[in-house]
């Protein structure tokens, strides 16, 4: 493992900050990318030119009250760990944060955001989930170097040996790297979306689906976790918390896709080129009833 990158001074730079800030920058650099492209695309006055500058705020805001969000989810459910000592909840760079309260915390924002700025919520929902993942994937590298979230030990030659959290000043048997699993399925979640996103659809589509994408990748990769990192909140189903809100995510996601999709107008947006150019068009999108 490797939590501290370096050191300047007394000042301590740790791989998980800089790796969730890389995968922050990375994944809005994406979003507003295509929120650029797609202003030069469509005619002015169109309710899906969403503004570059207000994805910005929706990231960067979103970003810093996520980070609350998923840090007081994980003391509140791990509440017994810091009773005697309430101002630990503070060390973030010891790694604990539940991903679904920063989640929930970041899309609530974007609601606000997006109704007090008018700006359409489903368009700017669809590039977020979009580049979501990929910010996400780099993230759990973080994770990996910090030593955090690993899985349960097993014999597969990919195995790794994390400092313990059980005994600390010792090393797990060879172990499932979570962290790693997490970064190669939300990049294939991310390949698979960024392909759906060229197909016509109806906003928030996209949203709705990764979603469904998290929920299921979380479900199952709680049961790699089970007598490592995490343990069974209801022993009678076999189930954790976070497996009983995963599974809620995938329902949701799920007829979140369908209501969108029998209710809304499709939509086929220009694709963004692959290399910089100036001939690009200025309206090109069709509309399917």
């Amino acid at each position: 493992m490797h939590p501290i990158l370096f050191r300047v001074g007394s000042f301590t730079v740790r791989s998980y900050g800089v790796l969730i800030v890389l995968g922050f920058s990375v994944g809005l650099w994406r979003a507003i990318r295509v929120l650029t492209h797609r202003a030069t695309a469509l005619p002015e006055g169109s309710p899906r030119r969403v503004s570059p500058d207000a994805m910005f705020d929706i990231g960067f805001y979103g970003l810093l009250l996520g980070m609350v969000g998923a840090r007081l989810a994980f003391v509140l459910l791990d509440w017994a760990d810091y009773a005697h000592n309430p101002l630990s909840a503070l060390e973030v760079w010891q790694g604990g944060l539940t991903v679904q309260g920063g989640m929930i915390a970041g899309i609530i924002f974007m609601v606000w955001y997006c109704k007090r700025k008018r700006v359409n919520l489903a368009c700017a929902a669809d590039v977020a989930g979009v580049s979501f993942p990929l910010a996400y994937a780099i993230g759990r590298i973080g994770c990996l170097l910090n030593g955090c979230c690993y899985g349960a030990p097993t014999s597969l030659p990919w195995g790794i040996r994390f400092p313990s959290e059980e005994d600390p000043g010792t090393l797990t048997p060879p172990s499932h790297p979570i962290q790693l699993y997490a970064t190669i399925l939300n990049l294939i979640f991310f390949a698979i979306l960024v392909k759906w996103e060229k197909k016509k659809r109806p906003d928030g589509e996209l949203f709705w689906a990764y979603i469904a994408m998290y929920g299921a990748y979380r479900f199952a990769m709680e049961f790699l976790r089970i007598g490592a990192t995490s343990s069974y909140d209801i022993p009678s189903l076999h189930l954790t918390y976070t497996q009983i809100f995963s599974a809620a995510m995938v329902i949701v996601g799920i007829a979140g896709v369908k209501y969108v999709r029998s209710r809304c107008v499709w939509y086929k947006d220009v694709e963004i080129p692959t290399t910089p150019s100036t001939n690009v068009p200025t309206a090109n999108v069709t509309l399917q009833p």
